[in-house]
């Protein structure tokens, strides 16, 4: 404060400096909260990737367990794509991959159990970190070649 004939003058050296550091604290706040959701939404979008790739992988290794027997026996133009998955050995095998897979991901999550329907399988796959958890499924169709 400075005193000039005698009566006191408040805030009259003061150039700004409230401001100033108003605006450093909302910058530095406002950056800050980019940051937590950049690396929030980062992780989120990179989990959703790999449960979708996991769900796929699983699909596709379960897709492969063909009833051999499905293949064998007279071939008619209806009966021309007729594959039969063998289910409980798409079960174990979409287990064993999808396991695999989330551990060599370094991945929480849990692999739904597959749904066989003919010559599709149907997987789902679930990523759990401290954020949260994603889900991806995916079907894959068994097909013969021509």
């Amino acid at each position: 404060m400075a005193e000039t004939g005698g009566r006191v003058r408040r805030g009259r050296g003061e150039r700004g400096t409230a401001i100033i550091t108003a605006s450093v604290l909302l910058f530095a706040l406002t950056a800050g909260g980019i940051l937590y959701l950049t690396r929030d939404v980062n992780r989120g979008v990179t989990n959703r990737s790999a449960a979708q790739s996991i769900a796929f992988q699983a699909a596709r290794a379960g897709a492969q367990q063909i009833d051999v027997g499905s293949l064998r026996g007279p071939r008619t133009d209806e009966r021309a794509a007729d594959v039969a998955i063998d289910a409980d050995a798409a079960e174990a095998e979409v287990r064993s991959i999808g396991d695999r897979l989330l551990s060599a991901y370094g991945l929480d999550g849990s692999i739904s159990d597959p749904v066989v329907d003919g010559d599709a399988v149907t997987v789902s796959v679930t990523v759990i970190d401290e954020y949260g958890e994603q889900t991806a499924s995916a079907t894959v169709r068994a097909q013969t070649g021509p």
